[in-house]
């Protein structure tokens, strides 16, 4: 027995100090329950701080209440100014809010017209302009939209049953009658008549008190006249592939990557990299020839997929295949970066692909290649721009979404090429000071 217990010590020791095999053990899973956790805890309270472009033009009492309703919502941040082509911050005006949406600047825009609500309303209007580059977002914005508005329903209605008693009757009649209303409702169903009175200071709080019945629910739907338009992407046939296609492109890529930079320790291990420096070539080739390797191997593969999304899912990649290819060239060069940059801060091949793959997941999980990023919370959106890949599917996603021209994706392009710039030196930097050669 005491042979047995020395063999598993001996194991336990030779298991911690392999660093890869620590980190795929727990480093990882525990990252992915934080990650998973966090972000079914996000849906659970619902999104926050959404971008919704914002006019109300009317006047009407209700409407400032929704307004006030909206603004106060921790789901959404309502916008009411731009800044125009003269860099003056201006309010929005129906073509601008249009256009900010289009730009991708704002998912939604919500305008309460003029006419929203008249003393002859039986109901409330409101345009509603959208982008559903997420399909996900758009419908829990949609949901949390009809919600806070159905809210007022009650108090809508009321006042417009008011209002349209006082038409009737006249001025006077209309009163009396409201009044007598009012303390027969008070009367029976303890309810304060100065409250009933002024139903515009009176809503219902909890959406409960409106879907309690099936047919008050499909009422109170018919007073709220939401009339919505699609800005982007509409002629796109096969919008959930278009929005993951890139996503995937660029995790499998990374992994792909990894493993071909990682490929020096076997090749310094076998001794091939002896054979090559016996010739006249010098490391500084090696390392040249790995990185243009892996970066044309990044392009093919990225073009390789995506034709696959065009043959498969009819994913319109020859519109703009240009620009297109300019992100791919972008996230192939981060790509093969990242990469190398495993293969200099590393020892050996295994702590490499260890090291590897918690970054990819990491960076795939808080990007937006597994889900939008708009569930996570807070402080990993704010991460989430640290990740390549959030630059490439943002990147992706105007080019084949929103058709966007050279000039509008520059800022995704440069930030990909950006960060290889930035890794590339400080892989020379560890190459130079390591011991793979």
């Amino acid at each position: 027995m005491k042979t047995v217990l020395q063999l598993i010590r001996k194991d336990y020791i030779l298991f911690w100090h392999d660093k890869p095999a620590v980190s795929l053990t727990f480093v990882v899973p525990i990252f992915l329950i934080f990650l998973f956790g966090s972000i079914f805890s996000g849906v659970s309270s619902g999104p926050t701080g959404i971008d919704i472009a914002f006019i109300n033009n009317s006047g009407a009492k209700v409407a400032k209440k929704l307004e006030s309703v909206l603004d106060t919502t921790k789901a959404f941040h309502l916008v009411r100014k731009f800044r125009d082509d003269n860099g003056k911050i201006v309010p929005f005006d129906t073509n601008s809010i249009k256009e900010y949406v289009r730009k991708g600047s704002a998912v939604a825009a919500l305008i309460i017209p003029k006419d929203a609500f008249t003393d002859t309303s039986m109901g409330l209007k409101l345009k509603f302009f959208y982008d559903p580059k997420n399909d996900m977002e758009m419908q829990m914005i949609e949901g949390i939209l009809t919600q806070r508005v159905m809210t007022q329903m009650p108090s809508l209605f009321m006042t417009s049953m008011q209002h349209k008693a006082e038409t009737y009757l006249g001025n006077n009649e209309g009163k009396n009658f409201n009044k007598k209303i009012a303390e027969t409702v008070s009367k029976y169903f303890n309810v304060d008549t100065a409250q009933i009175l002024h139903w515009t200071n009176f809503s219902f709080s909890d959406s409960s008190n409106i879907d309690s019945a099936a047919g008050k629910s499909n009422f109170f739907s018919n007073l709220l006249q939401l009339d919505k338009e699609q800005l982007v992407g509409k002629e796109i046939s096969n919008p959930n592939a278009t929005r993951s296609v890139g996503g995937w492109a660029m995790m499998f890529l990374l992994f792909t990557l990894t493993a071909t930079s990682t490929s020096l320790f076997d090749e310094n291990k076998s001794g091939v990299v002896l054979r090559i420096l016996s010739s006249p070539i010098s490391r500084v080739h090696i390392l040249w020839g790995k990185y243009l390797y892996n970066f044309s191997l990044g392009c093919i593969q990225l073009l390789v997929m995506f034709f696959v999304g065009y043959l498969l899912f009819n994913i319109n990649i020859f519109s703009n295949f240009f620009n297109l290819f300019l992100v791919i060239v972008a996230g192939a060069l981060a790509c093969t970066a990242f990469g190398m940059l495993l293969a200099a801060v590393s020892k050996t091949a295994a702590q490499a692909n260890g090291l590897g793959t918690l970054l990819i997941l990491t960076m795939s999980g808080i990007g937006g290649a597994w889900f939008p990023t708009f569930i996570l919370p807070p402080f990993i959106q704010i991460l989430s721009k640290f990740s390549l890949v959030y630059w490439a599917m943002e990147g992706f996603m105007n080019v084949l979404w929103r058709g966007s021209n050279t000039i509008e994706i520059l800022p995704y392009v440069g930030v990909l090429i950006g960060i290889a710039a930035i890794v590339n030196v400080f892989s020379v930097i560890r190459f130079k000071k390591g011991n793979l050669f």
